[in-house]
């Protein structure tokens, strides 16, 4: 590798480290609105009812605004998909979206322990987005099949209110392996006038795939038995995410 390439390496190592830390920004400020909603929401005194009602009035219509606002970012997404055109900002602008979406949703439904876990969610969604832009994509993508098990874990251990979001969990993590799938057949390309390696030639299925099977049955597993079997599943597939932290970390050097 001359100079210019090694010039030329580090300049798009810059970019995607500025793009993840603005990922961690986002998440910062997010996580500063959970801290308000749980002062004033979930932990208000008396003397602050009217704030407390104002904040359920907003966090209903968010509930209901944002998932359409979600598919209509989408839409754009796909347009400029099909136009040929760079897809970044509805692309970001539909992520965003759907987290105001989540986490309106959970406070509302789950109350106090569903904030206490979009805390350490909204961590999550800022670390994978580090993992996306510096580690292999690959490692994205099992990271990504793995904690969302985690989360449908806990919504299957909090009983049968959070059933329908354990489903939603495993509906998308069943698209995650067959995305995989798709790339294993197609070299990690994506097709189009432009193809785009989205995986390079030599990426390692065998391990994104054990981790999407591993992560679909854990959660079928914890909905099929109860909600014990799903709180020790949470630290077994903590600890495989750990492990594909260190192997992929291993494997970058």
């Amino acid at each position: 590798m001359d100079k210019k390439q090694r010039e030329e390496r580090r300049r798009q190592e810059d970019i995607a480290l500025q793009r993840g830390l603005l990922w961690v920004v986002g998440a910062v400020a997010l996580e500063a609105l959970l801290v308000f909603v749980n002062r004033f929401y979930i932990n208000f005194y008396v003397s602050e009812i009217d704030i407390t009602i104002a904040l359920d009035n907003v966090l209903r219509f968010l509930r209901l605004a944002m998932p359409i606002a979600t598919l209509l970012a989408l839409g754009w997404t796909a347009w400029k998909l099909k136009q040929r055109e760079k897809f970044a900002l509805p692309l970001i602008l539909a992520i965003a979206l759907a987290a105001v979406s989540v986490c309106a949703h959970v406070i509302i439904k789950f109350q106090g322990p569903g904030i206490s876990m979009l805390f350490w969610l909204v961590a999550a969604w800022a670390v994978l987005a580090l993992v996306y832009y510096i580690y292999q994509r690959e490692f994205f993508l099992a990271a990504s099949a793995c904690g969302m098990s985690v989360l449908a874990l806990w919504f299957v251990r909090s009983g049968p209110a959070g059933r329908l979001e354990a489903i939603l969990l495993w509906a998308a993590i069943a698209v995650v392996s067959a995305a995989a799938l798709w790339l294993k057949k197609n070299d990690g390309v994506l097709p189009g006038k432009d193809a785009f390696p989205f995986l390079p030639p030599k990426a390692d299925y065998t391990v994104l795939l054990a981790t999407c099977g591993a992560s679909l049955a854990a959660v079928a597993a914890a909905m099929l038995l109860s909600g014990m079997v799903a709180y020790y599943l949470i630290y077994v597939m903590i600890i495989w995410l750990f492990a594909l932290f260190v192997y992929y970390t291993v494997k970058l050097m």
